[in-house]
């Protein structure tokens, strides 16, 4: 997607759009492919998030197939956002029906919604997945787009995902060490090549101090350790993800994978430095037991 990024820089925005009070006028244009899945491309995958062998796909490897389509969408003539110095906030995730990897997924992206935030706009891209005409997979990308206007939301309004939870009830469940080389593999996989998560030089020129791991990196890969902790790895089937980013993953770097308010079906997760005094993400996962 090195194409995508260099338009990147030449895009204009519609700075009149962001810095009024409604919310900016989405383009209406579906984006369309058809992916058929490459063993080696998904096993490769796996491996690098340590998903344990299953039955089931990994609930995140459609929405990072989709990345490019994603590309497409947010560079639209007709997007008032930038692409360049977008903030990935969160991800929801729903997997609707079994997805069977061995069929091709018609798979088709477009801009959901835009809201206000206390630091801009947050702008929603949905993917949708179909397999033989059914709707199997539905999967929503959240952005935040950094302005000061006069719409902005009042700080104090965003729900957390953890708040009615004990937080001194979490438990360990995965240690990862992400590497210095993480986001360069990452990009190689996912093809998303964005400066901030190659090296040190890159990320300085947009901010950074070090690079940052790819948040759908994270996020697979505590997706990956909740279900290998599972008794049930090979058939546990998770249907719904939500997640909401912090704070970056700076590389190299040790992270914990926490859990927290288990049910028979559902359980929230964590990901904090080593010292457990920093979140990274939080999510809630909720699954169907074998």
């Amino acid at each position: 997607m090195f194409r995508e990024y260099t338009k990147a820089l030449f895009k204009r925005v519609d700075a009149k759009q962001l810095m009024q009070f409604k919310p900016p006028t989405l383009p209406q244009r579906i984006y369309t492919k058809t992916f058929n899945i490459d063993n080696a491309h998904y096993g490769a995958f796996c491996q690098e998030v340590d998903w344990p062998a299953s039955e089931n796909m990994h609930p995140l490897y459609l929405q990072m197939l989709s990345l490019p389509l994603q590309m497409q969408c947010l560079l639209d003539k007709q997007s008032p956002f930038p692409l360049l110095g977008l903030i990935h906030a969160g991800n929801s995730v729903v997997v609707l029906d079994n997805c069977d990897l061995s069929e091709p997924f018609e798979c088709r992206v477009r801009f959901h919604e835009v809201r206000p935030h206390s630091r801009g706009w947050e702008v929603d891209v949905i993917l949708e997945a179909l397999q033989a005409g059914t709707l199997v997979y539905r999967a929503i990308s959240s952005y935040l787009v950094k302005v000061k206007a006069v719409h902005v939301a009042p700080l104090g309004l965003k729900q957390e995902i953890h708040d009615e939870c004990e937080l001194q009830d979490r438990g360990l469940i995965g240690e990862i060490s992400a590497t210095a080389n993480t986001g360069r593999r990452y990009a190689k996989l996912s093809g998303d090549y964005n400066p901030i998560h190659l090296s040190a030089i890159s990320a300085k020129a947009f901010g950074f101090k070090k690079p940052i791991a790819h948040g759908m990196w994270t996020l697979s890969r505590a997706v990956s350790a909740l279900v290998s902790h599972n008794d049930n790895a090979q058939s546990l089937t998770v249907k719904e993800v939500n997640c909401r980013f912090k704070k970056p993953v700076f590389l190299p770097n040790e992270i914990h994978i926490q859990q927290h308010c288990k049910t028979a079906d559902s359980v929230l997760l964590d990901v904090t430095d080593s010292s457990d005094s920093i979140v990274h993400l939080s999510a809630s996962v909720a699954f169907n037991q074998p």
